[in-house]
């Protein structure tokens, strides 16, 4: 089963897009309600034998709802693991094909993706063999983005709550004319589609300044011959504040916790506010660009984030510390070699019940000093590689947001 023929393209002018005009020629009044399993096949998946090994480390892929855990892509083509064709002949799972929705059904209800090949499913799923003939998958992909709390709602069960096959054919979904749904799909896999580009040319930048620091600073020659001094010298370590969650806002100024740390930068999703006017009573936890946040306590320990401008003004939550250069000291080189004293220290947390870093020992660490002219060349480049990628996140910003009202709008 292929995806349904639709005519994607980065060049759409989303940003121009009018929703009125947009809207009303979906023509909604032609719209039928329909039930998935009049649409779509609905597949359970299955489990080879743990103990068996020639069940696994095969090459048909094998995907678990672990593996759609944060992940942002409409398209999968594996996970984790892999199964022989032994274990598939040996086992419930079923091979499904490329283009087959893949619903988990459990543990928990509600992440999707779409096979970008032919592929298995543990038993966590309930996925969805499209017929091309009456739906397109993209559309009723979106439909399901759009109403996971509703078909949470369907969950049953006591350890965790799952939903059944009855129960996933037996959900209801408004069904356009066919080309009309491929309309709408075309035009919210436009957004996905440049989304994930801006992401691809960000993580390209982000490997080059790697790169740029390491030929800087890990592999001159010279580097023997730089000054160290210990962290002290070189930043601030400082704590954050422990807001209380009921003075918590729906707008005003966000307040950073660790659970908006991801990929290496602080994500504007799931941010709580406090009240505007609570900025100046709070000003020492001011956020600024660059500041580099490290998880200091409990299960995230070590994990990092950097602050870019788009999620200022902001305030610094509790179990962080924020790592501030003092004096001519470039704020991107400590930033880089952060993450090198991180990956070199993770392990000298302390703590019996939680583990903790101690800000004591983090002082002390020693940290090379490169020559200035060294540090402002390396500088100067990070804040053109800087400003590209914080354009990028904002264009970001918006056209997820323009696709989630559209989203809200089309499904109404």
């Amino acid at each position: 089963m292929e995806s349904c023929n639709t005519e994607s393209s980065l060049d759409l002018p989303l940003e121009s897009l009018s929703l009125q005009p947009f809207l009303q020629s979906l023509h909604k009044e032609q719209w039928q309600e329909v039930r998935l399993g009049e649409v779509a096949e609905i597949i359970s998946g299955g489990t080879p034998k743990t103990s068996i090994p020639e069940y696994w480390n095969g090459e048909i892929p094998w995907l678990t709802p672990k593996d759609l855990a944060g992940y942002n892509h409409i398209y999968i083509s594996k996970g984790e693991r892999f199964i022989t064709k032994l274990g598939l002949k040996n086992s419930s799972a079923t091979l499904m094909p490329k283009g087959t929705i893949l619903l988990s059904s459990r543990a928990p209800i509600g992440y999707v993706a779409i096979a970008q090949n032919d592929i298995c499913t543990n038993q966590g799923f309930k996925s969805l063999i499209v017929n091309p003939k009456q739906a397109c998958n993209l559309f009723v992909y979106y439909w399901i983005k759009d109403n996971v709390k509703y078909l949470q709602s369907l969950g049953t069960g006591t350890t965790f709550e799952e939903i059944s096959k009855g129960v996933v054919q037996d959900i209801t979904i408004p069904l356009p004319p066919l080309t009309i749904q491929q309309k709408i799909a075309e035009i919210l896999s436009s957004f996905d589609d440049k989304i994930d580009l801006l992401h691809r040319q960000n993580k390209t930048l982000e490997s080059l300044a790697l790169t740029l620091f390491r030929h800087y600073f890990i592999d001159n020659p010279k580097r023997n011959e730089w000054e160290e001094k210990p962290l002290s010298e070189v930043c601030q370590i400082k704590n954050g504040f422990a807001f209380k969650s009921e003075e918590y806002k729906k707008i005003g100024i966000p307040v950073v916790r660790t659970t908006n740390f991801k990929n290496g930068f602080v994500e504007n999703h799931n941010l709580v506010y406090l009240d505007e006017n609570d900025k100046n009573k709070y000003s020492k936890y001011l956020l600024q660009v660059n500041d580099f946040l490290l998880v200091m306590v409990g299960a995230s320990l070590g994990k990092y984030a950097i602050v870019t401008s788009e999620i200022l003004p902001a305030l610094q939550n509790q179990n962080m510390w924020n790592f501030r250069v003092l004096g001519s000291v470039s704020q991107y080189y400590l930033n880089y070699a952060m993450q090198e004293i991180i990956a070199n220290n993770i392990n000298t947390a302390s703590g019996s019940a939680r583990e903790f870093f101690q800000k004591s020992y983090f002082y002390k660490i020693p940290i090379l000093i490169p020559p200035k002219n060294i540090m402002m060349k390396f500088h100067t480049q990070m804040d053109n590689f800087y400003h590209k990628t914080t354009n990028n996140r904002k264009q970001i910003q918006n056209l997820q947001a323009m696709r989630d009202m559209l989203l809200k709008a089309i499904f109404a």
